[in-house]
């Protein structure tokens, strides 16, 4: 009798462990998010930057970028940058992992983020050169894209890199800016991938 109640009480112990697991599992990808596509934004604009909102997975229309805390992401060409730090006063930073398998991240990184700084960014490109000026972007999400101009016509490398963000409010976001180029090949569009974790978890 003992035998068998002592089998019995292993038996439950592996079933409550399992079903724990398995709730685990399930509250993990309820948290995470819905893997999010958004193709050929028009970025080829040298004088304006497209803004975007994860949580409503649109294109948003800005009046003062510094204060306005509905944009997240915002695109010029091939530059990027985040509400926070010197480019608004959301929460918005950024990371590199560095990997380029978007299946590799599946957690958000504890530290290393950075925030947006100054730079130099290409305000027009013509036949008797380039004019920069110096506007805040990130220096780590613009690292998507290298753009050799040494010899025309220009030569653009996507390095495919996935990177986790935060969000104007603090939100953990995976992020993988994948293509410069319209469906017609034209230069200038951004197509990326994101999972907004709505619910404030670092899973993905």
């Amino acid at each position: 009798m003992k035998v068998k109640s002592l089998v019995a009480l292993v038996l439950g112990l592996f079933i409550f462990s399992s079903c724990n697991s398995s709730d685990d599992r399930e509250e993990d990808i309820a948290t995470a998010g819905e893997i999010k596509t958004h193709q050929f934004l028009d970025a080829r604009s040298y004088t304006n930057w497209v803004y975007f909102s994860f949580s409503k997975n649109e294109i948003v229309t800005v009046t003062d970028v510094q204060t306005d805390k509905n944009w997240d992401i915002a695109f010029h060409r091939g530059d990027v940058k985040l509400n926070g730090g010197k480019s608004g006063k959301g929460s918005g930073e950024a990371i590199n992992t560095n990997k380029i398998e978007w299946n590799a991240v599946t957690s958000a990184p504890t530290s290393g983020y950075v925030k947006d700084e100054i730079g130099k960014i290409t305000t027009a490109f013509t036949g008797t050169g380039i004019t920069e000026e110096d506007q805040p972007f990130s220096q780590i999400l613009t690292t998507w894209l290298t753009v050799d101009t040494s010899s025309p016509p220009p030569k653009y490398t996507v390095h495919n890199y996935v990177y986790v963000v935060k969000s104007a409010s603090g939100k953990y976001v995976k992020l993988q800016i994948y293509d410069n180029k319209s469906a017609t090949n034209t230069a200038g569009y951004v197509s990326f991938k994101y999972q907004y974790n709505a619910e404030g978890g670092a899973a993905f």
